[in-house]
């Protein structure tokens, strides 16, 4: 017989939702990634080519990798907080019982989207400064490029809330990504 606790836990509105919007910041977040090494790369081999056939170079690739890299970076920063694929030392939680153990990852996570979502509302403050300043070849807005650190703390923010529904619902708080086993499934 199934009981109530690990019925709600399998079948959680919240935990759906959570899911669902784990999975969209984590395929968002790899498409940036993503997209930002291959604008990255095809600017600069469009430059090597272009400097191949004619001795002067395009001139814009060199800002590209300006412009795009913090994306690379933020978006694979988000990819692994959201996944939990980031360096942790879990000697602490894992000798805790896993009540004390769901506290203490629980509280974890409310600092994180605090710490997170208070350094996404600063970026901002730093994107209406550099508003203004423009790369010189492309006069594209530095805010582009910064753009990026505020994407990455509100994901980070967004990912510790999805994290937080995930290990209420977790059978051990330690292991909040793992499955629940098949007689636990709706």
């Amino acid at each position: 017989m199934t009981t109530p606790t690990k019925l709600s836990k399998a079948g959680s509105p919240a935990l759906r939702v959570a899911n669902a919007i784990g999975w969209a910041l984590d395929r968002l977040a790899i498409a940036i990634a993503f997209s930002a090494l291959v604008a990255m790369f095809l600017a600069l081999i469009a430059d090597v080519i272009v400097r191949y056939m004619t001795t002067r170079g395009l001139g814009w690739p060199t800002e590209v990798p300006n412009l795009l890299f913090p994306w690379l970076i933020m978006g694979g920063i988000v990819v692994g907080a959201h996944r939990g694929a980031h360096i942790a030392a879990t000697t602490m939680i894992d000798m805790l019982p896993v009540s004390k153990a769901r506290i203490l990852a629980l509280a974890t996570q409310v600092l994180l989207a605090g710490v997170f979502a208070s350094l996404a509302w600063i970026s901002l403050k730093v994107i209406a400064v550099t508003g203004q300043q423009v790369f010189p070849l492309t006069r594209i807005p530095q805010l582009w490029a910064y753009a990026a650190i505020t994407f990455g703390c509100a994901g980070i923010a967004l990912s510790a809330v999805v994290n937080f529904v995930r290990i209420l619902s977790a059978d051990d708080p330690r292991y909040p990504l793992e499955r629940p086993s098949a007689e636990h499934q709706i």
